[in-house]
């Protein structure tokens, strides 16, 4: 979706519902870049998007807010990682405090990793279940998709990884579990991983499940991007420290689109209601972005949690400012 196609619709959320939620700065951590220049040929299935666009899709989305990111690279199955790298280190050096966290395969070397996180404004890593080496996508280890010869170049620079976990259980998988408790406590201590999209949970069960083992480990944090459901947002506002909870996105193709990713007892699918050919003949609104039902769940949560402004404004922008030495 191009940022032209903002309507009517969101602009009545925005100014009625998240107007007065969002504050004045907001740090989206977990946002991607693309440039099909670097795809294999037959696969630009997203469209480009540099840092000049994401920050056009942010001065639409929060009017008025100072915004900076943390981004990430592009999944995909054959893309030239080296070009890829290197044309986001360049995007990302464009801001002096947005942050970028590194694609990176099983292929990738320590040489490669090293040289790359020297670089101004290179932070971590973004591992993909996708590159995993036993080719299950769906289910595999985190030692399958970022290699322990990786995960020592992380320790030793005190990498962030953001991670999207595999396995059906996601954060509630043993498996998973037992790898993290171990990578945080004792094999990996300087290691700082992001789980991404509430520790991929996308209804309530996973994180209900795992937050109380999760919340014992040093140097684990989430983000919020694409969850669409208040349940799973909830549990980490009561039950996680705050500090350890950061705002993202998962701009641009992933989220900014009119519809959610559903919740459906322990499913979830993602809606987009053109696509879906949905009709609405009982009211006059339509569907709206889903960054922006994100965003209702995170204001409905805060509410029942009881937060006030600090805790909002830690969650938009404080930790991102104290993790990632942003100054405003």
């Amino acid at each position: 979706m191009d940022v032209s196609q903002y309507n009517e619709h969101d602009q009545v959320i925005w100014d009625e519902e998240l107007s007065d939620f969002v504050p004045d700065r907001v740090f989206d951590a977990h946002i991607h870049l693309f440039n099909s220049a670097h795809y294999p040929p037959g696969n630009a299935v997203w469209s480009d998007q540099g840092l000049a666009d994401i920050q056009q899709w942010a001065e639409t989305l929060y009017p008025g807010r100072r915004t900076h990111f943390l981004a990430l690279g592009s999944p995909l199955i054959g893309i030239d990682v080296a070009a890829h790298n290197a044309w986001l280190i360049s995007e990302i050096q464009q801001d002096a405090n947005s942050r970028l966290n590194r694609l990176v395969t099983p292929a990738c070397t320590p040489d490669e990793i090293s040289r790359d996180v020297e670089q101004a404004g290179v932070v971590g890593l973004k591992p993909y279940r996708i590159f995993a080496l036993n080719g299950d996508a769906k289910e595999c280890s985190i030692e399958q998709f970022l290699t322990h010869e990786q995960l020592e170049v992380a320790d030793h620079y005190g990498l962030w990884v953001t991670m999207h976990l595999s396995k059906e259980l996601a954060c509630a998988d043993p498996t998973n579990l037992a790898d993290l408790r171990e990578y945080t406590t004792s094999r990996y201590p300087n290691v700082k991983w992001i789980l991404a999209h509430c520790a991929r949970s996308f209804t309530y069960w996973p994180i209900r499940q795992a937050v109380s083992q999760l919340r014992d480990m040093p140097n684990i944090y989430y983000d919020l991007s694409a969850v669409d459901d208040l349940r799973p947002i909830l549990t980490l506002f009561q039950q996680e420290s705050l500090d350890r909870i950061l705002y993202g996105s998962d701009g641009v193709d992933a989220t900014y689109f009119r519809g959610k990713y559903v919740a459906l007892g322990r499913a979830w699918q993602y809606l987009d209601a053109a696509e879906a050919g949905m009709r609405f003949p009982h009211c006059d609104a339509r569907p709206i972005l889903s960054v922006y039902e994100q965003l209702l769940c995170m204001k409905h949560a805060a509410e029942i949690a009881g937060f006030g402004q600090p805790e909002i404004d830690a969650i938009f922008w404080k930790n991102a400012t104290e993790l990632f030495n942003v100054t405003w």
